[in-house]
């Protein structure tokens, strides 16, 4: 931290400077306090890096940058970046130092003094454990003195919000530097449908079949993907595959992630056209009994979203590749969103029935609310075939009010018996409407298909009043309303099949129910009636009524998804190439859409009648961006940044500075060179063990040595302690009881002006009666010249004569003294002369 603080001074500063020869031994004078302003330009150097360091890591994380979804070595790469977090933080530690040195060298120079346990701050406030050690606490005692509070209360706070930055330094530069992998917005506009929102997502399709039955009739109701049910052939494919023992599990891979909370989900695609796979999303109710209340539901995303939302992303992907210049090797996750309500479908099926052709009372559920099903009632359909058949029929219910709000009735007819006097009847209710989703595309295999995300089945509309019993009640209050025209249209006769020996036309809803085997194994064995065979199969027979329920409600929820998908087609041409209406791109569009900006021009015609939704882009890899982590990080870098361009105002505008004494060995020779502190510092030579002690104030002074009475020569300096602090201790007694305190004349405390001179006159004759000369290799301890007095290799009284300018730390006589003086009288403040600016100093 020290070393590379005085880096520039060192290397650079010096290098302009003339050596000295390297024969000299001694050392020159030096300035201590400098007025140079490029001397105080080149002392701030140490800021600048890390300044610059930490302003390119703030734009970068408030702007984000994406890297790539790997690297060609991550290990090495990422290392490398903790590098650099860790360099950045050892130039914020150093630039802090040089803050924190310039912070202690005006206060001992220029001010009222440090205690000693804050004279080395500069070297330990990087260490956060320094804040809790007795150095510190001792620090503490004097460093707010009278006069002086906001001056030296900014000083400690200016201390400890160094150690902090300090100690976070680390974190903050390698949460801002490190780059995770993570989502990235990669852009987003507006688009829009060609129709109001009821057009989209109606609560009555009368009029939507009054529009489609043009065009969707013959063969083109199920090729045609505008038509209702041009997803037969897709759920065709689908539920051929599967029986009702194993389509909750078939084709769903253990490993298969849940979607909203279901694993049991499949594209449904529609043929010859543009409008690309779409989720259906199912929950199959409890298998375990015929519980009320629960039911079986299918979620699909709108065709005319998905369709929209297709193209867009194809020309984003393109846009994304030139703009960002990267490779689809560089983008994990593509991730494509957008809010808009789709389809939902929920059903429920009665317990089957074993009906003669006499009967026609069919048991239906009901809803009870907004959505639980109950148990229901009968209601006599009119329309059940009487004559025995071998196939399976199907047909739809109008059911009245006293249902709840049902969107429509279903009832199945099985396969005759043997007999042809009975067959299975099963009477469903279901119920559709639209439900707030976000419609995403498949993130893992990117744009597979898209699927309803977040599904927020409390929001569904219609919205539903409640209706007291026997009141009349709306035909969409709660539910989607159907009429016979958009359910022929939903389930269409298919003229060009035949099953059976005889000439059989099923629609295509009985196509599926018969290619999934619903019905098989129900002919009467032993006696039991189809019905009673259903029941008494169990969890199979369970299992067949679910079954049913989700081919139903896929259907319809197929269909339903399917509203106005036409208004976005400018149906010209061959139905692979209808362009798309309200699709206009600005010239710009690459760059529009990869910021976020409005990538499609706004109809002129904008009204009522134009629906507008907004998708939102995003990838996943490598990337610095804002955050919550990184927010907090920054804060650390900025209060670093402000305070060190604070210093660098505070230098330059006062046009002084210094580099001395930041470094271990400069301020021991400073010590070593002055003059002992033998009253504030007694005892200390062996060690510190009293708080109070590290209080005592120290300073730079300018003092004059023995040989030079001109005050060029600097020394630390204490103030001496308060007279009722003074303590003169022996450990090793020559004249009394070791440990015993030898007891002063009551005089001496009465006399407090002659207590320094009783102390000296102590020391003297201990001295005589001791005999104590000074050695031949002793050095001087504060500095004189060669040539005065003495040679230092000889031994004279002389020599020990000079021990009287300072009073000792222990007393020859071998008795512990207490120096017992007049209390609460101030302490002596150090003498010496302020240290000049730009004058030489030894």
């Amino acid at each position: 931290m020290l070393g590379f603080s005085r880096l520039a001074s060192i290397l650079l500063y010096e290098s302009i400077q003339p050596r000295a020869s390297s024969q000299l031994a001694g050392e020159r004078k030096k300035i201590v306090i400098s007025s140079s302003k490029w001397k105080a330009l080149w002392r701030c150097g140490p800021h600048l890096l890390p300044i610059a360091g930490s302003i390119t890591i703030l734009s970068l994380s408030l702007n984000g940058i994406y890297i790539g979804a790997d690297f060609a070595s991550e290990t090495l790469t990422l290392m490398g970046f903790q590098i650099a977090a860790k360099i950045h933080e050892i130039f914020i530690v150093a630039s802090l130092s040089v803050i924190v040195f310039h912070a202690v060298r005006h206060e001992m120079l220029c001010g009222d003094g440090l205690p000693l346990g804050l004279i080395g701050s500069g070297f330990n406030f990087g260490g956060f454990d320094f804040f809790f050690t007795k150095e510190f606490r001792g620090g503490l005692l004097n460093a707010v003195t009278p006069g002086h509070r906001l001056r030296k209360t900014g000083f400690v706070i200016l201390v400890l919000l160094a150690g902090v930055i300090a100690a976070l330094a680390g974190p903050s530069s390698a949460t801002l530097i490190v780059p995770s992998s993570q989502t990235w917005k990669a852009g987003g506009t507006h688009f829009y449908l060609n129709g109001s929102s009821e057009t989209f997502w109606p609560s009555d399709v009368s009029s939507e079949a009054s529009s489609l039955q043009n065009m969707c009739h013959g063969s083109n109701s199920t090729e045609l993907a505008i038509c209702p049910a041009a997803g037969y052939l897709s759920i065709l494919e689908h539920w051929g595959r599967m029986n009702y023992t194993n389509f909750y599990t078939y084709d769903v891979p253990a490993y298969a992630k849940r979607l909203s909370g279901s694993r049991f989900y499949w594209p449904v695609y529609s043929p010859a056209s543009p409008i690309p796979p779409r989720y259906a999303l199912g929950g199959a109710r409890n298998t375990t009994s015929f519980s009320p209340g629960s039911a079986t539901y299918y979620v699909q995303p709108h065709a005319a979203v998905a369709t929209l939302a297709q193209r867009l992303a194809n020309k984003w992907w393109r846009a994304l590749q030139l703009r960002m210049k990267v490779s689809d090797r560089q983008v994990d996750d593509r991730k494509i969103g957008i809010e808009a309500p789709s389809a939902i479908t929920t059903i429920r099926c009665g317990s089957p029935q074993n009906l003669p052709a006499s009967s026609d009372s069919v048991h239906f559920p009901a809803l009870d609310g907004r959505f639980d099903y109950a148990t229901g009632m009968n209601f006599n359909v009119t329309t059940l075939n009487t004559s025995g058949v071998n196939h399976v029929r199907f047909q739809w219910v109008h059911l009245p009010d006293v249902f709840g709000s049902i969107s429509i009735g279903a009832v199945l007819e099985s396969a005759w018996n043997v007999n042809k006097t009975s067959r299975v009847v099963i009477g469903c209710s279901a119920q559709a409407g639209w439900v707030p989703t976000s419609v995403y595309s498949d993130e893992y295999s990117f744009w597979t298909g898209w699927y309803p995300w977040d599904i927020q089945f409390g929001g569904r509309t219609p919205s539903w009043i409640v209706t007291s019993a026997g009141q009349a009640q709306s035909a969409t209050n709660g539910r989607v309303a159907f009429n016979d025209d958009w359910l022929s249209l939903l389930t269409p006769t298919l003229t060009d099949m035949e099953l059976g020996p005889k000439a059989w036309v099923p629609s295509t809803i009985e196509h599926i129910i018969t290619a999934s085997g619903l019905a098989k194994d129900l002919h009467s064995q032993g006696g039991v009636s189809s019905a009673e065979a259903w029941v008494e199969d169990g969890q199979l027979g369970i299992s067949r009524t679910i079954l049913l329920e989700s081919i139903i409600s896929s259907v319809i929820t197929d269909g339903l998804s399917r509203s106005g998908v036409y208004r976005v087609f400018d149906m010209k041409g061959p139905v692979q190439e209808w362009p798309l209406a309200l699709f206009d791109p600005h010239p710009d569009f690459n760059e529009r859409i990869v910021h976020g900006h409005e990538a499609l021009q706004v109809p002129v015609d904008l009204d009522a009648d134009i629906t507008t939704l907004r998708i939102k882009m995003q990838i996943t890899g490598f990337a610095l961006k804002r955050s919550l982590a990184g927010a907090l990080a920054m804060v650390v870098l900025l209060a670093h940044t402000i305070l060190a361009s604070g210093h660098i105002i505070l230098v330059m505008a006062k046009g002084q500075s210094s580099d001395s004494w930041d470094s271990i060995s400069e301020l021991v020779a400073l010590a070593q060179n002055s003059r002992p502190s033998y009253i504030a510092l007694a005892n200390t030579a062996a060690g510190i063990s009293e708080t109070r002690t590290y209080g005592r104030l120290a300073k730079i002074r300018a003092k004059p040595t023995i040989e030079r009475a001109g005050g060029d020569h600097v020394e630390l300096v204490f103030d001496a302690p308060h007279n009722d602090e003074t303590e003169l201790l022996c450990s090793d007694c020559k004249h009394g009881i070791r440990g015993h305190p030898k007891v002063v004349n009551p005089e001496a405390k009465d006399n407090a002006g002659d207590e320094v001179q009783h102390v000296e006159a102590h020391l003297s004759q201990e001295l005589r009666e001791d005999n104590i000369e000074p050695k031949p290799r002793q050095q001087w301890t504060w500095p004189r010249h060669a040539t005065d007095g003495l040679s230092r290799d000889q031994t004279s009284l002389g020599h020990a004569s000079h021990l009287r300018q300072s009073i000792p730390a222990r007393s020859r006589s071998g008795s512990r003294e207490t120096l017992i003086t007049q209390r609460n009288s101030p302490a002596r403040r150090a003498s010496g002369d302020t240290v000049r600016v730009d004058h030489e100093y030894r």
